[in-house]
């Protein structure tokens, strides 16, 4: 019996696609992402791997490839499973907010003056990302749910980007042909960097959700005690 009921107990802290509550739990939550926002933003890692291409000498055959990844993307795709939607709105005006004005925690600096930086497209992005990703996982939780949502948040992400860089070419803010160096920089190998680690970001995603959970719906340990204490003293009376 005493199995049975902190079994349900238990249950009840695992998350099963509830909607974020407002609590002082969250809120805590929010500026833990807002912090490993800032942390993945200039955390640099380095690898590389075997990758096939063309040589002088030695024709087609595979090669050490070096990459400098930044986390950024991968992280925001996390962010959003963990806090949902409304709550990612929240941490993503903070972010602007205190970037524009206050902090310069962009990749690419700070003020409002950055609107006109080509980077730029690729942060606003995370609003689309947002949207997109937080309304398929709203449907369903499912792993190829969660596996289709990542790679939607992350191809929304690049394409914004690039349709932002056209639209400060369109302005003369930059020029056309700048583009297609950028796009070919941040959008074209390492979009697949992107999808892949966001991909295994969110399989994972539920578990640390669930630790997360306890912290963002603390009203049911209060009425777990609750219950605790007027079932011990109702077996005391008898």
């Amino acid at each position: 019996m005493i199995n049975k009921r902190y079994k349900d107990i238990l249950e009840k802290y695992i998350y099963n696609g509830e909607s974020t509550p407002l609590t002082i739990g969250t809120l805590v939550v929010v500026a833990f992402c807002f912090l490993i926002m800032i942390i993945s933003t200039f955390t640099q890692f380095n690898f590389s791997h075997p990758w096939l291409a063309f040589t002088k000498g030695s024709g087609l055959g595979f090669v050490s490839k070096p990459v400098a990844y930044t986390p950024l993307i991968p992280t925001m795709i996390f962010i959003i499973y963990l806090l949902g939607r409304k709550y990612s709105c929240l941490l993503f005006i903070l972010y602007t907010l205190i970037g524009f004005f206050f902090v310069p925690i962009f990749s690419f600096g700070g003020g409002f003056g950055n609107v006109q930086n080509y980077l730029f497209g690729y942060f606003l992005g995370f609003v689309f990302a947002i949207f997109i990703e937080g309304g398929i996982l709203k449907r369903s939780q499912t792993p190829l749910y969660r596996l289709f949502a990542s790679v939607c948040g992350v191809l929304s992400i690049h394409i914004c980007g690039f349709i932002y860089c056209f639209i400060l070419a369109i302005f003369k803010i930059i020029d056309f042909s700048f583009i297609f160096l950028v796009v070919s920089v941040l959008s074209g190998g390492k979009i697949i960097y992107d999808v892949i680690f966001s991909s295994l970001v969110i399989l994972f995603a539920p578990y640390i959700k669930n630790v997360f959970w306890v912290c963002m719906k603390p009203k049911i340990l209060t009425k777990e005690r609750k219950y605790s204490k007027r079932h011990s003293r109702t077996v005391s009376d008898n």
